[in-house]
C-alpha cells in the first residue's frame, strides 16, 4: 500500500468518525424522499381527471413533451372535450415504480416505469400497457422545494421479465367504471 493510499484511507476514517459527509448523505436521502413524494403527487393528480392539478407541481418554464390531456379539434371556437392520454388517468388499475434517481445540488433526473391494467369487453380479457417516463426536477432556490421542470412519457413494449403473470381479472373494475361514466347499458 502506498503512502498516498494510506493517507486517503486515514482521511476517510477521520471524516467518517467525525461525521463530516454524513450531513450530505442525510440531505441526499431527504432529497430523494422529497422527489419521490413529488412524483407520487404527480400521478395522484393525473388520476383525478378534471379535478386534478398536476401542473401545480411544475416549475416555471415547464416542458411537457407528452401532455397528459389533449383536446379534440372540433373546428369550433371553443376547446373540444378533454382526452386523457396518461396511463394514470386511463387505466383501471395503475402502478408506477421509480427505477433510477440521479441527484445534483439543484437538479434531479428520475426515470419511472408505469404500468396500467385495462379490460377488453369484446375479448372478455385483461391486458396491460406500459410506459417509460423521464422527469427532470429543479430545486427552488427560495424554498428548497422540488418542482418538475420537464416530463416525457413513451409507450413501450413490456419485456418478458416485467410482464404480470397471471393478469388480474379487471371485469369488476371495468363494470364500476362503466357505471360511473354513465355507460351502464354496456354492463351485463
Amino acid at each position: 500500500m502506498s503512502l498516498r493510499s494510506l493517507l486517503l484511507l486515514l482521511l476517510a476514517l477521520v471524516m467518517f468518525a467525525s461525521g463530516v459527509g454524513s450531513a450530505s448523505a442525510r440531505s441526499a436521502a431527504t432529497d430523494r424522499s422529497d422527489i419521490l413524494a413529488v412524483i407520487a403527487s404527480w400521478y395522484a393528480e393525473l388520476g383525478k381527471h378534471e379535478q386534478g392539478r398536476p401542473y401545480r407541481l411544475s416549475a416555471p418554464g415547464f416542458i411537457d413533451a407528452s401532455p397528459s390531456v389533449e383536446y379534440t379539434d372540433t373546428g369550433a371556437a371553443v376547446l373540444g372535450p378533454p382526452i386523457y392520454t396518461s396511463l394514470a388517468a386511463k387505466a383501471l388499475v395503475f402502478d408506477h415504480e421509480v427505477t433510477s434517481v440521479r441527484l445534483d445540488a439543484n437538479f434531479a433526473k428520475v426515470r419511472v416505469w408505469e404500468k396500467g391494467f385495462f379490460y377488453a369487453f369484446a375479448a372478455q380479457s385483461t391486458y396491460e400497457l406500459a410506459a417509460s417516463t423521464l422527469f427532470i426536477l429543479e430545486r427552488e432556490e427560495a424554498s428548497g422545494r422540488w418542482m418538475i421542470l420537464a416530463h416525457e412519457t413513451n409507450g413501450v413494449g413490456i419485456p418478458p421479465s416485467l410482464r404480470t403473470e397471471p393478469l388480474p381479472d379487471m371485469r369488476k373494475a371495468w363494470e364500476e367504471r362503466q357505471k360511473q361514466d354513465g355507460m351502464a347499458a354496456f354492463v351485463d
